[in-house]
């Protein structure tokens, strides 16, 4: 596969995780400064490492909170909170990765994703019902 065909492939894959709001939202803020950085994250990190097919998109989405929540990277962690559903994440399953994360990254970041998410679970009119589902 070539750059050109990887990088469709990434605008593909990144528009089905993260949304074709988002994604037409950063290709309409191209400019000389942002645009080789935004074809290497769709080339690259989308079109190359996010379409592997060793893990399923649900993993990584799980995998990726909890590596953006033991980082405190809050932007990347909300848009990954909102994609999640996506790839078929519960709430259930967001639950276990902040109690787990909780452990290995401390307390103080596992309750702010945990707050995040309530927020995040807001604005997407997901309810707070019983079974954890969205």
């Amino acid at each position: 596969m070539n750059d050109e065909q990887r990088y469709k492939q990434g605008l593909e894959v990144r528009s089905e995780v993260l949304g074709e709001k988002h994604v037409n939202r950063s290709l309409e803020n191209l400019n000389d400064f942002n645009s080789d950085f935004q074809n290497f994250i769709s080339r690259y990190a989308w079109g190359e490492v996010w379409s592997r097919p060793g893990l399923p998109r649900h993993t990584r989405s799980l995998v990726t909170i909890g590596i953006l929540l033991a980082l405190g990277r809050e932007a990347e962690l909300r848009m990954h909170i909102r994609a999640c559903f996506n790839n078929g994440v519960t709430k259930d399953e967001l639950k276990e990765l902040f109690l787990h994360s909780s452990l290995y990254a401390g307390l103080p970041a596992a309750n702010a994703a945990m707050h995040m998410a309530e927020e995040v679970f807001v604005e997407l009119g997901i309810g707070s019902d019983q079974d954890g589902q969205q």
